[in-house]
């Protein structure tokens, strides 16, 4: 099974965006390992139908290196099993990157840990500062170089605030020139943000001029990802296939609070209509069936449209805090969802003209210029 431990509610920044409740709480080893063997003991377990075969981790906070001891006692403990069982485990921690040091990421690598950092390039101090209203910008530049020697496979994790969008190109270029190669960014959505009209506009702009660096990279030959065009992109080539793969309510990534209650998701902690057991006493069969019924009911406005096989509708967790139900989509999804289709469809639409052989492995595994002749692309160009 595939759990997302949520190890401290502790945080040492406050950002404008956060949606989270800061508190002491914090997830105890015991509730830790608990999690790890109901995983074990579940695998091949038909209830929850993808992660059945391994066991994965990803540590989270709040900031979870304020719980490191637990990180680090809970994949030893992992490291245990696997040496005695060959049984198989893999590692994620999602952090803001101040406590990183090289102790840890000699320990991250030692344990194949993949890491996300969070940052936002050249909007990060406008949105996110540390807890007592300091910058946080140079401190991670140093802590950049450092990840990046260790695990040079780091993600870049961008949030996109509506007052600061149009600095997201240059920032997204300037992640990529610091060394990152996979650069998520999402639209900071809540109660805390307003997306205007006019900061729509500038959002679609920015995917613009990303479009033109996604192009630029991939001519140069560079092996990149940034997902909110590649999804969009292999969305059109597979027909729709794997596009809602990342959400899965209740059947993917299982969510584990501080007291050991599971829930589908990471927006659905504490909520008792949610709750799909516990790690000591295993999933509940019944709540488990409810929760994933819940989470395939489909907005009703989406069947229709021309975009559905391309568009990530379905995710729960943002139709909650956009909506306030898990089966309702907002209209700034919806912007959201047109502004990443229409660019990366520009970008891709270059490419495939350009014969670009990057591109044609990448996307269409083609090695050879000669096989190009056979690719249509007609994507759906939004104007």
């Amino acid at each position: 099974m595939n759990f997302t431990l949520h190890i401290t509610d502790r945080c040492n920044m406050r950002c404008s965006y956060c949606m989270q409740e800061h508190s002491a709480r914090e997830m105890s080893l015991k509730t830790a390992l608990a999690a790890v063997d109901l995983s074990v003991r579940s695998k091949g377990d038909s209830l929850i139908p993808s992660g059945c075969m391994h066991t994965g981790l990803s540590f989270f906070g709040g900031e979870p290196l304020l719980n490191r001891d637990l990180i680090e006692r809970t994949v030893d403990y992992c490291e245990k099993i696997r040496a005695e069982t060959g049984e198989k485990f893999k590692y994620v921690m999602v952090t803001n990157g101040t406590l990183l040091d090289e102790s840890f990421l000699e320990f991250a690598t030692r344990n194949k840990m993949e890491i996300g950092l969070s940052h936002d390039g050249l909007m990060h101090d406008m949105s996110r500062k540390m807890g007592d209203g300091s910058s946080s910008f140079a401190l991670l530049e140093e802590k950049i170089s450092l990840l990046l020697t260790y695990l040079p496979k780091s993600t870049a994790m961008c949030t996109i605030h509506p007052l600061h969008v149009d600095r997201l190109a240059e920032s997204i270029e300037w992640l990529f020139e610091k060394g990152f190669r996979e650069i998520q960014m999402i639209p900071a959505v809540g109660e805390k943000t307003e997306w205007t009209p006019e900061a729509l506009e500038k959002l679609d702009g920015q995917y613009r001029q990303l479009s033109d660096l996604y192009v630029k990279w991939t001519a140069a030959g560079h092996d990149f990802s940034l997902p909110v065009f590649d999804i969009k992109i292999k969305s059109h080539i597979m027909d729709g296939m794997g596009i809602h793969q990342t959400c899965r309510f209740g059947q993917k990534q299982l969510s584990v609070a501080p007291d050991g209650a599971i829930y589908p998701c990471v927006q659905f902690l504490e909520q008792p209509e949610f709750r799909m057991g516990d790690v000591f006493g295993g999933l509940i069969e019944e709540s488990v069936r409810r929760v994933v019924k819940k989470g395939q009911k489909e907005p009703e406005e989406c069947q229709t449209c021309a975009l559905k096989k391309r568009c990530k509708y379905n995710c729960c967790c943002q139709n909650r805090v956009m909506t306030g139900t898990i089966d309702q989509v907002s209209p700034l999804t919806c912007a959201f969802e047109r502004a990443a289709i229409r660019n990366a469809d520009r970008a891709a639409s270059r490419l495939v003209e350009m014969g670009d052989p990057q591109f044609l492995k990448k996307h269409y595994h083609v090695a050879s210029e000669k096989q190009t002749g056979c690719l249509a692309w007609d994507f759906l160009v939004l104007s």
